[in-house]
């Protein structure tokens, strides 16, 4: 998706994820996924939301429309197992 200038793609397979953002980033970075330890769905904007990929160092998101939080959601619990508490 690109949203506002930044562009993130989250792809699920039967047995991985991979996941790249520009989001909050100096250009266009891959998730390092062997190093996520959790994720959760936030809101970003009012038309917007954030897959939240976190890791020890670090919290990459990725950009989604509000449309796809369900849908990513339920890929993301497939592969990745349930995710991380709500920061809000």
């Amino acid at each position: 998706m690109t949203w506002r200038g930044t562009f993130g793609r989250v792809r699920v397979y039967d047995d991985r994820v991979s996941a790249e953002t520009s989001y909050e980033r100096d250009g266009l970075v891959p998730v390092p996924m062997d190093a996520v330890h959790g994720w959760r769905i936030e809101p970003c904007d009012f038309d917007a939301v954030c897959v939240e990929f976190v890791t020890a160092d670090d919290t990459f998101r990725v950009l989604l429309d509000t449309s796809d939080e369900r849908v990513a959601g339920l890929a993301l619990r497939r592969v990745l197992g349930d995710p991380l508490p709500s920061e809000s």
